[in-house]
């Protein structure tokens, strides 16, 4: 992958590509089978040190988290938004790489969802995050549910 954000790779589709802040960090791809994400690393993903920004992998996380979440709702009708985000940062990433993230929600309760996630260069570990994702409801205002 180029960093095209217009040029999908084959067997995926684009998360929030054009959206406000996401459109900085990706392209964020989503598997079309949903089993994961993933984002090829371009210069703009990179702290002066050139290994990608921690808060770069923190939002790639929420992305991909929040994107999971939004997806077992949509058949309700309902939404959701970030109420807590812990990562641990387990090694770098460099330009180039491909960062696969793959998502779980642990458990669901009427009004919250207890998601993880593991990102990965190939087979190495390179961020865990839990996430905590606040059920809103119906409405279109955020007013909870």
């Amino acid at each position: 992958m180029n960093g095209d954000m217009s040029a999908a790779p084959a067997g995926y589709s684009p998360v929030f590509a054009e959206a406000g802040f996401n459109k900085y960090v990706g392209p964020v791809w989503r598997a079309d089978d949903g089993s994961h994400f993933r984002l090829t690393v371009r210069e703009i993903h990179l702290n002066g040190g050139g290994a990608v920004h921690g808060g770069m992998l923190m939002a790639l996380a929420d992305i991909a988290m929040g994107k999971t979440v939004q997806l077992a709702l949509e058949p309700e009708g309902q939404r959701a938004m970030t109420v807590s985000l812990n990562c641990d940062f387990i090694g770098a990433v460099k330009l180039g790489e491909t960062i696969r993230t793959e998502v779980s929600i642990t458990r669901r309760t009427r009004s919250i969802v207890f998601v993880t996630a593991v990102l990965a260069v190939e087979e190495r570990t390179v961020l865990t995050a839990t996430g905590l994702w606040k059920v809103l409801g119906t409405g279109g205002d955020g007013s909870g549910g």
